[in-house]
């Protein structure tokens, strides 16, 4: 049976053997005991017959090597797999980005078990969820129902698809980031009109002051730039009379930008929204 939490954007999976385990040392203690009654409670003879001592040995082994339970906690961008014995130490770790998942499916075997589990040689079926990256393969659970591993491979796939569909727009952010950085390597007159067509694309622009004029840029250069909508700005700013001889600085890189009054940037900006819809 497994158990679910969720906290934050924290989700852990833990399967418990510790159920298991208890069978287990109570039937190795059952065995000892029968074993013990055969030879007439002679305790010596008992601990030198190979039988009895592989039993007793088995037992001790179970109580404080078993496995415990298995966990899978599932990050912002990772999950990690952990094995935990019955004396709460971690005896398996591994981190595994989500982004390195390329599916999961489930997996039955006989005889097949991992060696990190001592009850493998004791219950030989092995049925657990398999993950499948570019490098490897890694396995969840030691005796996991199917209805589990369905429950278990929802969460994960979900995950994985939303991790994913993020990523792909964080990298086209940042590509098209590293594309508005490139324009301002540019002169100024070419740097000016492609600008322009970035806040036409974006909708959008930032805007701060500097001395008595206004800075126009695509992307945030100063921590006192302000991100303001396209049309705000075209309603507030280019279409105001109040503003017409204000003089604007647009895409400034520190060294130079181009210098025009608010009326002629707002011109330069319908000629090229105008050239659009001509093309189109």
């Amino acid at each position: 049976m497994i158990e679910i939490t969720k906290e934050n954007d924290e989700i852990k999976i833990v399967i418990s053997y510790k159920k298991l385990i208890k069978v287990y040392q109570v039937c190795f203690l059952f065995f000892l005991i029968l074993i013990f009654i055969l030879f007439d409670f002679e305790f010596p003879a008992m601990i030198l017959n190979p039988l009895s001592a592989m039993f007793f040995i088995y037992l001790i082994l179970i109580s404080f090597f078993g496995i415990s339970y298995e966990k899978i906690t599932i990050k912002e961008n990772y999950i990690l797999l952990e094995v935990i014995r019955n004396n709460k130490r971690i005896c398996y770790s591994q981190k595994i980005s989500l982004d390195e998942i390329n599916k999961t499916y489930f997996k039955s075997s006989f005889l097949r078990g991992r060696s990190r589990d001592l009850l493998t040689y004791i219950f030989p079926f092995d049925r657990y969820l398999k993950i499948e990256t570019n490098k490897k393969t890694y396995s969840f659970g030691k005796e996991i129902d199917y209805e589990d591993y369905l429950k278990i491979n929802k969460i994960l796939i979900e995950k994985v698809r939303e991790y994913k569909a993020k990523k792909i727009i964080l990298d086209k952010e940042r590509n098209r980031e590293e594309e508005l950085e490139a324009i301002y390597k540019l002169g100024v007159e070419e740097r000016y009109i492609e600008i322009l067509n970035a806040i036409i694309d974006e909708e959008k622009l930032f805007i701060s002051k500097k001395e008595e004029n206004f800075l126009i840029d695509a992307i945030n250069k100063s921590k006192d730039s302000q991100e303001t909508d396209f049309y705000v700005f075209y309603v507030n700013y280019l279409s105001k009379k109040e503003y017409a001889n204000q003089k604007v600085l647009v895409g400034y890189n520190g060294i130079d930008g181009k210098e025009v009054t608010m009326s002629k940037l707002k011109e330069d900006i319908n000629k090229l929204r105008d050239d659009r819809s001509t093309f189109k």
